[in-house]
């Protein structure tokens, strides 16, 4: 959690009513991580209650209670729909191909972070505890291959026994990180 991220929050949570919905779309969008997102909100959410019922209280009392909910529950089906669409899995008859985009929020530019960054959040959207358990073990197998396709893209390779990892990372700040694992 950057102090720049949590100032963010609170003033996109300043707004009554929808004030935690645009603070999970700004934190969905520049994280990409339910988990994430999820501690902004919850930073952000006692400054829009806060708002909100004093706004409502003075405008609709009657409706209190129903327009204080609002602010509470709509953030976490609006994050859960833009951090999902990050995973997509295809099959062929010689390896299972898992392809990964993730945010990346880091200043480093070390091959070794930015790979265990990525990976570590990839294998934290794995739920299948086979290939979560082969992926765990090939986080320490060979030595990294860094090359530059062009000035703005760099690729990191990992190969463990039947596991191949990519990552390529962009300047738009994204990595699509694809692991093909041979049967």
């Amino acid at each position: 959690m950057t102090r720049r991220d949590i100032i963010i929050s609170i003033i996109s949570a300043l707004p009554p009513i929808i004030g935690t919905t645009i603070t999970s779309f700004i934190m969905s969008r520049r994280y990409g991580d339910l988990k994430e997102v999820i501690k902004y909100v919850i930073i952000g959410l006692p400054v829009t209650l806060a708002i909100t019922y004093y706004l409502i209280l003075n405008i609709f009392p009657k409706y209190v209670d129903y327009l204080i909910a609002i602010p509470a529950l709509l953030p976490l089906p609006i994050s859960f729909l833009l951090t999902r669409n990050n995973i997509s899995i295809n099959y062929s008859e010689d390896y299972i191909e898992i392809k990964f985009k993730i945010p990346i929020n880091m200043t480093s530019h070390d091959p070794h972070e930015l790979f265990n960054y990525v990976f570590n959040k990839a294998l934290g959207k794995i739920r299948n505890p086979y290939y979560h358990y082969k992926l765990s073990a090939a986080a320490n197998c060979s030595g990294l291959k860094v090359s530059y396709q062009n000035e703005d893209k760099l690729v990191i390779r990992r190969k463990c026994g039947d596991i191949d990892i990519r990552i390529i990372i962009s300047s738009k700040k994204i990595a699509d990180m694809v692991i093909d694992i041979s049967y």
